[in-house]
């Protein structure tokens, strides 16, 4: 009864939180790996394994087959997809151990902002439709990485009589043809997929979801600074203050975004670029067993320009909203306030991707048109 009870309490609370388009139920989806980010006594094994398990397989496999079994540019290409798998996860994991702290941080503002908005009645139905473009875009990130995963990435790797990843498959479990080495080497391989998958999911899902809800409270701002037309000096007197303080802490989420992802992102980006071009070069029947990690690096790559693309317009159509928000009509105290926050508002809202390369729509463009001359020019 107590496995019973703890079930159908565990699916109530998903589906509560799945109906709801808050921030809390936002940050529930995503809070798997968080809640085990920081090393303790309880969390230590975990990632003790996962980096131990990363080494061994991915690490000391990939070595041992580029010294004693590779062959040709077809497999350094298919070596090289584990060795950006490698620095994928390993990137990810080193960035939940070292900046969780300071992510949580984040998350308080973050938090605080959201109760902010919420506070304002007319924007309640705004914000609501907002986290539901959110949460939606979540789901379709988390479901289609998890079909490309389950129905042809761990079949794939859980079958230890393909060559199709270049790599050496458990070192020192040989011959992997008998029990019990298989079924060994099979769960050791399966542990560590799974622990990957999870930790890489929830590292990309957080960070989207931190990006895209600062777009809306920048698009709530907005309309709340354009919405300052219809208040008389005392509303605004009254309601200029908040905006304010939602402002200041939104450009400081902001600040904070760049210190948490500049690296990760500018690392993230180089890999997935050479994995894209580098794909091209395999043959067609090669494409299915690779089709999720491809997915997955066009995927994010897309992802991450397209919510800083909006990002920015979000803080552009702020900064118009300072200006139209009826100024002229404030006591002088208000047009001087709101003077500083229009001067603010005018600063470049922008990620850097290893603090050099602007993370926009314009800079998805140029890398995929580059990466097509690129492999026209190479290989026809």
């Amino acid at each position: 009864m107590t496995l019973k009870r703890y079930l159908r309490d565990l699916f109530l609370n998903g589906k509560k939180h799945f109906q709801r388009n808050n921030l809390e139920s936002l940050l529930w989806m995503i809070n798997l790996i968080p809640n085990i980010a920081e090393i303790t006594k309880e969390t230590a094994a975990f990632w003790a394994l996962h980096f131990v398990l990363l080494l061994y397989i991915y690490g000391l496999g990939c070595l041992v087959y580029q010294v004693k079994f590779a062959n040709g540019p077809g497999d350094f290409i298919k070596s090289y997809v584990n060795v950006s798998i490698f620095t994928l996860t390993a990137t990810s994991g080193g960035w939940f151990l070292m900046k969780w702290p300071f992510c949580k941080n984040v998350l308080k503002n973050v938090i605080k902002n959201d109760e902010l908005a919420r506070q304002s009645e007319f924007l309640k139905k705004r914000h609501s439709n907002l986290l539901s473009v959110i949460k939606k875009m979540l789901l379709v990130f988390y479901i289609s990485n998890m079909m490309n995963v389950f129905l042809i990435y761990l079949p794939n790797r859980a079958d230890l009589q393909n060559d199709n990843y270049s790599m050496t498959q458990c070192v020192g479990l040989e011959p992997l043809s008998t029990s019990p080495n298989r079924e060994v080497c099979q769960m050791i391989i399966l542990t560590l997929e799974l622990s990957l998958v999870t930790i890489v999911l929830n590292y990309q899902a957080l960070l989207l979801l931190l990006i895209a809800h600062t777009t809306a409270m920048y698009q709530l701002m907005a309309d709340e600074m354009t919405a300052l037309n219809e208040y008389d000096n005392e509303n605004v007197k009254e309601k200029l203050p908040i905006m304010i303080l939602r402002h200041s802490i939104t450009m400081r989420t902001v600040d904070d975004l760049k210190l948490l992802y500049s690296v990760p992102i500018g690392i993230h980006f180089g890999s997935n670029a050479v994995c894209i071009c580098l794909f091209f070069y395999l043959p067609l029947q090669d494409w299915i067993t690779f089709i999720p990690v491809l997915m997955y690096c066009f995927l994010v790559y897309f992802l991450y320009c397209f919510l800083c693309q909006r990002l920015i317009n979000a803080s552009e159509e702020f900064e118009r909203a300072v200006y139209c928000c009826g100024w002229e009509k404030f006591d002088l105290n208000e047009m001087k306030l709101t003077y500083m926050m229009l001067m603010q508002a005018q600063k470049p809202i922008e990620l850097l991707a290893a603090g050099i390369v602007p993370v926009n729509i314009y800079t998805f463009a140029t890398s995929m048109q580059a990466m097509f001359k690129f492999v026209t020019v190479v290989k026809f």
